[in-house]
């Protein structure tokens, strides 16, 4: 039976997270406007050829803060094909994420974290049998696993998640392998600004 990991253990993880997240975000945020602009038009583009994108009939997007790989263009080519678009809510007492249907990206305002969220009013994402999420992260490793801001609300999600996800980063950011504990969760697929692969 594997022993279960020490509370030294768990400490030096979260230490090393740590780390990890001051160091891909000062990577990211080195990157200049005009260099990340041609990045997220590569990434955009290489998701929607993703048989995932074209065969989705909902499609999970987040909004991007900070230097966050920009995919909005994708999700109003998304509703332009016909296409069911969602973006997540947070419950910050419970670091619970909610993926709402909108109408369109203007219609969000401002919400948990600053971050523009769908209204309380647009309808609830319950049938996720034909969806695509599209996951964000400071880093992802060849494995599918992510290093994201330290709530989990991605992990909790993609726990119960029955449909694919896709871990979008600029290669920059792509490390050979990060510390993950239990409740961290692998994503199907990544891309980058170079094209998409299976996780190991």
């Amino acid at each position: 039976m594997p022993s279960l990991p020490t509370k030294t253990m768990l400490q030096k993880s979260k230490r090393e997270k740590k780390e990890l997240r001051a160091h891909y975000r000062e990577i990211r945020n080195r990157l200049s406007l005009e260099s990340r602009h041609l990045l997220n038009g590569a990434i955009c583009s290489n998701l929607a050829t993703l048989p995932c994108f074209e065969t989705a009939d909902t499609i999970l997007f987040y909004y991007p803060i900070q230097s966050e790989p920009n995919i909005l263009p994708l999700a109003r080519h998304a509703k332009d094909l016909g296409k069911r678009i969602a973006f997540p809510v947070s419950n910050e007492s419970t670091c619970t994420l909610t993926f709402r249907e909108v109408a369109s990206i203007e219609s969000m305002t401002e919400g948990a974290y600053g971050i523009p969220e769908p209204s309380d009013t647009d309808p609830i994402v319950t049938d996720f049998s034909h969806a695509l999420c599209i996951v964000p992260a400071l880093s992802f490793d060849p494995f599918g696993y992510r290093l994201g801001y330290g709530k989990g609300y991605y992990d909790r999600f993609l726990a119960d998640f029955g449909g694919i996800s896709v871990g979008v980063a600029y290669c920059c950011c792509m490390d050979e392998r990060l510390p993950k504990g239990e409740y961290d969760r692998a994503v199907d697929q990544i891309v980058t600004e170079e094209g998409g692969f299976q996780t190991k």
